[in-house]
């Protein structure tokens, strides 16, 4: 007999609230093209939380708005 276990979401996401994404990882989230995501950020929609030498990375929760926007528009 399996024992359920219950986790709450904090305990299973939370690690994720701020983790970083590479630009195909985040242009995979916001469900748009790699080019879309790159004129968002020359536009000045999105901003790269860093940058490591050409790679820039992405936070979550810049993500989780841009989408939510994204979403609205």
């Amino acid at each position: 007999r399996s024992k359920q276990l219950n986790y709450k979401r904090e305990q299973v996401f939370g690690h994720l609230r701020n983790a970083t994404f590479s630009a195909e990882e985040a242009a995979e989230f916001l469900e748009i093209s790699l080019p879309t995501l790159r004129r968002y950020v020359q536009a000045g929609r999105l901003k790269p939380t860093s940058t490591i030498g050409r790679s820039q990375l992405f936070s979550s929760s810049d993500l989780k708005l841009l989408k939510q926007k994204i979403g609205k528009e």
